[in-house]
């Protein structure tokens, strides 16, 4: 497993199969141990699509296969099948929406060395 800062606001963890590829990715913003549920670190969505973007390009994803959108309150889960990987991407959207609303993504890796997702 390997944790990276990306870009200010936003770390990286990737932790590998045994075949030292990657199996699961985390964008998440650094987590400091504690802070007030009201102050949740939160990323611009276009720069969590640009890393998507570089960490998973399109072409390598496959095929879409399916998609899953559960909203609760605020937040918004959205989880987008391909025939090679899962993306989960995690939002907060109360009013006013801001640019910064990303929680966390995550992506899966569907290679048979890799765990098998569980939602």
């Amino acid at each position: 497993m390997e944790r990276f800062i990306l870009r200010p606001g936003i770390g990286l963890t990737i932790q590998y199969g045994s075949d030292h590829l990657a199996c699961q990715v985390l964008i998440e913003p650094p987590q400091p141990l504690f802070y007030p549920e009201e102050n949740v670190p939160l990323m611009s969505s276009e720069s969590v699509t640009e890393i998507l973007e570089e960490v998973v390009p399109s072409r390598m994803r496959g095929k879409e296969t399916g998609k899953t959108v559960t909203a609760s309150g605020c937040n918004e889960f959205q989880i987008v099948e391909y025939e090679n990987v899962s993306i989960m991407r995690s939002t907060h959207n109360c009013p006013p929406l801001k640019p910064e609303r990303e929680i966390r993504a995550t992506i899966g890796f569907k290679r048979d060395i890799c765990p098998k997702q569980t939602k």
